[in-house]
C-alpha cells in the first residue's frame, strides 16, 4: 500500500513497510537515497490523472527509462525519487490548500494567469518552477491575490 499524506509543510510517501513513528526530513532524505518504489510513482500519477509519458517527464527521464524499471516493487534511483518526492509534496499541498483531491487535480491541469498561462504540472518540472507553484499555493491559502 502507498499513501500520500500531509501535515501541512511536511509530506511523505508512506509505504506499508514503514513503522508508525515520527517522520522527519532526514527520514525523507534516507528514503530518497534508498529509492521510492515504482508503485509510489504510479500512485501519484493516478492521483494526478497523468499518463506514463507525463510522469516520466516529471521524473526527468525518458518513457523508455521508466519502462525499464523491472516491476512496481523496484526502487527508482535517487534522482527520480527526489523528483517524485517533490511531485508528491506539491500534490499534497494542493490537496490541502484547495480542499480535496479532485479540485487539486483539476487545478494542476489548468492554464493559470499567475503562472504566465502555464499549467502547474508543466512548471514543476524544474526546481524554480516547483518553488513558484509552491509560492502560488501559499498565496492562495492566505488569500493573497494571485
Amino acid at each position: 500500500m502507498v499513501s500520500i499524506s500531509s501535515t501541512y509543510g511536511i509530506m511523505k510517501l508512506k509505504m506499508s513497510s514503514m513503522a508508525s513513528h515520527s517522520y522527519t526530513l532526514l527520514d525523507v532524505h534516507r528514503d530518497i537515497q534508498k529509492g521510492y518504489r515504482l508503485s509510489c510513482a504510479m500512485a501519484v500519477a493516478e492521483r494526478l490523472g497523468i499518463t506514463d509519458i507525463q510522469l516520466a517527464e516529471l521524473l526527468g527521464v525518458s518513457i523508455r527509462t521508466l519502462q525499464r524499471v523491472p516491476d512496481a516493487k523496484s526502487p527508482l534511483n535517487a534522482q527520480m525519487s527526489d523528483r517524485l518526492y517533490r511531485l508528491a509534496r506539491i500534490v499534497a499541498m494542493a490537496e490541502y490548500v484547495l480542499e480535496g483531491a479532485n479540485s487539486a487535480r483539476t487545478w494542476m491541469h489548468e492554464h493559470l494567469r499567475a503562472l504566465g498561462g502555464a499549467k502547474p504540472l508543466d512548471v514543476i518540472s524544474s526546481e524554480a518552477g516547483y518553488r513558484e507553484v509552491e509560492d502560488l499555493l501559499g498565496r492562495i491559502e492566505y488569500g493573497v491575490y494571485s
